[in-house]
């Protein structure tokens, strides 16, 4: 029997292989997704039985997912080698090509959704540090839609699914997520001309999105609320404003913006209330069988369940 509240999480693997351990948790969980780390990748055969394994052992075909995005963000590095980086890619011209090629490593291991690209602007300094530097596609909206645009469709088009991410942007802050809950204090009119747009030029074409760990004043006042625990951010700006019908995923919930703001269980809870479909837990099993525990006492929405079997049929084969 499926465990349905398992279905809504995405969840992180502590090694290259499925020990007795890993099993019993996969057993227990039973998650709609794993997403893939460097700690899980040792070659391509390896990667691509571990795959096989996932897809063979779980009673719901897993989505399996991972970050892939540069030579910033490249999990597959013990794979592929080096990829070049974003601004050599725009130097280029071809974003497009660069998808595809990034869509064929994935394709061919098994992999089947990723989390790229980045739509946030590139509002920050070179001082800043907010993990971002090398990872953004451009300093307007109108260079990110087109350049992100393109990476999308390379990417698709090779039968693996783009989660663009971090709605509704992250370039304005100042802080790392990771690490703590940046504040961001730009004004809604600022948030929807410019931080949004790419997200909502692109929405119409996604089945997935990203939603991030950062504090919005404009949206939620003063009192600080993660996007990703926030119904005006993804039940009224992103579900209703924007119209988006795809996979709302959260950033990981064992980052600190998270873990340093409050209850985790009760964090778990508030994403899929707020109207997240899946939350990533991506590193500790006690994490994600607690995360596991909090979804099996909550009502899930029927329409989450049925966003995610349409993003399994677009997608999973």
């Amino acid at each position: 029997m499926r465990n349905n509240a398992g279905q809504h999480l995405c969840i992180g693997l502590p090694g290259s292989e499925l020990t007795p351990a890993t099993r019993r948790l996969l057993k227990t969980v039973q998650p709609g997704g794993i997403v893939l780390f460097t700690r899980n990748v040792d070659s391509a055969d390896q990667l691509r039985a571990l795959t096989r394994s996932l897809r063979a052992d779980l009673p719901a075909r897993p989505i399996i997912a991972i970050d892939q995005e540069n030579n910033r963000v490249n999990r597959l590095r013990a794979i592929i080698g080096e990829l070049p980086s974003l601004a050599t890619v725009k130097q280029t011209g071809n974003a497009e090509e660069f998808g595809r090629a990034i869509g064929h490593s994935l394709r061919d291991l098994g992999i089947d959704l990723d989390f790229a690209p980045v739509l946030d602007l590139e509002l920050f300094d070179a001082q800043t540090d907010n993990a971002l530097r090398d990872r953004c596609w451009g300093r307007t909206a109108a260079e990110v839609v087109r350049l992100a645009g393109a990476f999308i469709t390379g990417l698709e088009s090779t039968g693996v699914a783009a989660c663009p991410k971090h709605f509704p942007g992250l370039g304005a802050s100042t802080q790392d997520s990771h690490e703590q809950l940046p504040t961001i204090t730009r004004r809604r009119e600022q948030l929807l001309a410019e931080d949004v747009r790419p997200f909502a030029e692109l929405a119409p074409r996604l089945s997935a999105l990203m939603v991030s760990h950062g504090h919005y004043v404009a949206f939620d006042g003063q009192k600080p609320k993660p996007a990703s625990l926030s119904p005006v951010i993804i039940g009224e700006l992103l579900r209703r404003q924007l119209g988006f019908t795809g996979l709302v995923m959260t950033d990981d919930m064992e980052m600190g913006a998270i873990t340093k703001s409050g209850d985790f269980a009760n964090a778990v809870t508030g994403a899929i209330q707020a109207g997240a479909d899946m939350v990533l837990v991506c590193h500790s099993p006690e994490k994600i069988l607690a995360a596991h525990e909090a979804l099996a006492k909550t009502k899930i929405p029927a329409q989450s369940a049925q966003r995610l079997e349409k993003f399994r049929a677009k997608w999973i084969r």
